[in-house]
């Protein structure tokens, strides 16, 4: 029997930490790079039999187990782990058990605002939440393998749930994590350690981090205004001029789109992608609800108000001449459909709101689920996904999102009983669907938990504290 290891807040024994490996995604796109160097034979061919393989089922969740640490669980270890717990039974350490009753007594009250029939996957999606992110400075994506890092676009969703349901102060340092990792000149890396905040690799930066960590800062002082009288924005000063100015440096004050890069695709592209400029858009307007929310912020940064909304509509303009008039698909004027059109009701872009913001017609959005559709249920993340005929949960539930914030309830509601029925055998929500309908790749997945727990408190529990 291994012996238990304690860990001060923030560590991972060596056991725990994550070795990063290139994914499928990754490899199936460095082949077609390598096309131009090596001709259309093997490597493709090789590339896209790889990608038919079937994805096997890497964990059913994650829990505290007995050896004393937190473990991504097969079909046998899961067995004997309780219902609605991430945490073994008998183990010699109380803490972890302590800790998860702790988080969902937080929780309580808005559970209590839920459906009867809506309470187990919402305890579902938090305690998929609580066991990627207990001890760590921020939440990581999953728990197996090169999942075990901190993504600043998932941790910005997750921010925003845990404001939802109460937890703002928890929200609040997930997002000075992410303020202490980033870069002098406001980049964020793809994904860091949670332990060294480190980047494991040589990925590109994405810039998508930039607007939805913005989005995130409105929403959680949005929330925590209204839930606790406190502001919180007052700690942030580094991110937001950091943030802020590489968005709009990089946007030439928003005449033009973000510069090229990987988004949450995760592959080399040579167009910008709707999956960085929805969320750079996003970013645009986050800026303006936060000069509402502090009207002396921009010049306590070094800037100015009439500075910010000028790009602010120079960039909607831009957005809206680009994607916007070429029916919102994954490059400026091709591409087909891409899941990523959900970023902009996600994150409150909807007709009702003010200020002229763009805003996406809801049957656009019900048009795009339908045409990306899988066998299983779900949504493929865009037309143009090649590699397997899998149901992408952060794309079928960011969807679900979108349907919920433009009031498309039936369809919101439709979402939801699809990952309820899809959840591995220990309740996760995983990161794939197979094409045969079952769960594969890995469970838990902290965006996919984020995106639920926020639909669900705009069908139900909706506090009345987010930003526009």
């Amino acid at each position: 029997m291994t012996t238990a290891v304690r860990t001060p807040r923030g560590t991972l024994p060596r056991d725990e930490r994550a070795t990063a490996r290139p994914s499928r995604r990754a490899i199936l796109t460095g082949a077609v790079a390598g096309i131009g160097a090596i001709g259309l034979g093997s490597a493709i061919t090789a590339a896209l039999a790889e990608a038919a393989q079937p994805d096997p089922i890497r964990s059913l969740t994650a829990a505290y187990t007995r050896s004393g640490l937190r473990e991504a669980l097969n079909a046998e270890s899961a067995q004997i782990l309780p219902a609605q717990s991430r945490v073994m039974p008998n183990r010699d350490d109380p803490g972890p058990a302590r800790r998860q009753q702790e988080f969902l007594d937080g929780c309580e009250p808005w559970l209590g605002s839920l459906p009867a029939y809506r309470r187990e996957l919402a305890v579902s999606a938090l305690l998929d939440l609580w066991v990627l992110s207990d001890e760590l400075p921020a939440p990581v994506a999953g728990w197996a393998g090169a999942w075990r890092y901190v993504w600043p676009r998932d941790t910005a969703f997750c921010a925003v749930a845990l404001a939802r349901v109460g937890l703002s102060d928890l929200a609040w340092s997930h997002l000075h994590y992410l303020q202490s990792v980033q870069a002098p000149d406001g980049s964020f890396a793809a994904r860091v350690d949670p332990v060294s905040g480190l980047a494991p690799d040589d990925r590109e930066s994405q810039f998508d981090s930039l607007g939805l960590v913005l989005w995130a800062v409105s929403e959680v002082h949005a929330v925590s205004t209204v839930t606790t009288g406190r502001s919180g924005l007052g700690g942030f000063d580094d991110l937001l001029r950091r943030t802020s100015s590489r968005l709009i440096d990089l946007t030439a004050r928003g005449r033009r789109l973000p510069p090229v890069g990987p988004d949450y695709w995760e592959v080399g592209e040579s167009q910008v992608t709707l999956g960085l400029a929805g969320p750079t858009l996003v970013g645009m307007n986050s800026l303006t609800a936060l000069t509402k929310a502090d009207p002396g912020l921009w010049s306590r940064l070094g800037g100015g108000e009439a500075d910010v909304r000028r790009a602010v509509e120079d960039y909607r303009a831009t957005f809206a001449r680009t994607f916007g008039a070429n029916g919102m698909q994954r490059y400026p004027t091709s591409g087909g459909s891409d899941s990523a059109i959900a970023y902009l009701p996600a994150a409150g872009l909807v007709p009702d709101t003010a200020d002229g913001i763009y805003a996406l017609d809801p049957e656009l959005l019900a048009g795009v689920w339908d045409r990306l559709e899988q066998p299983a249920g779900g949504i493929k993340p865009g037309h143009g996904w090649i590699i397997d005929r899998s149901s992408w949960t952060p794309s079928t539930s960011l969807m679900g999102l979108g349907f919920a914030r433009l009031g498309l309830s039936d369809r919101a509601e439709s979402v939801l009983d699809w990952l309820t029925e899809h959840r591995t055998s220990a309740g996760s929500l995983p990161e794939k669907i197979s094409a045969d309908g079952n769960p594969v790749s890995v469970a838990p997945l902290s965006w996919t938990a984020a995106n639920v727990i926020i639909t669900l408190d705009e069908l139900y529990g909706h506090r009345g504290g987010a930003a526009p």
